[in-house]
């Protein structure tokens, strides 16, 4: 096939990608802007500017801090894990072997 270019197609990426963010931990980044835009606004309105940007940006960086962290010790689908592991009974998440359950018992 000369004079023909060849396209190879493959598969494109249509996730949401926010400041290296992936995954649930996009919407989670997106719900905290949000959250905080309309916190600042209603502490605008009740109190001071001074008193919104005191209370909301130090609140703001610590909830990005946190969810950076989480992207980069976890991951998404690790924080997906984490979240569902959370919510199994106790006798499931048992992370010793009875063995020595037993003996530390008696």
């Amino acid at each position: 096939m000369k004079g023909k270019q060849l396209y190879r197609i493959s598969k494109v990426d249509t996730r949401i990608y926010v400041k290296g963010f992936s995954g649930v931990l996009v919407y989670k980044a997106l719900y905290a802007i949000l959250s905080a835009l309309g916190g600042f606004v209603l502490l605008y309105l009740l109190t001071s500017p001074y008193i919104a940007i005191l209370v909301i940006v130090p609140i703001l960086l610590m909830v990005l801090y946190r969810l950076n962290w989480i992207q980069q010790t976890l991951g998404p689908d690790g924080y997906r894990k984490r979240q569902s592991a959370n919510k199994l009974p106790d006798f499931i998440t048992i992370k010793q072997a009875v063995n020595t359950l037993i003996q530390h018992n008696q």
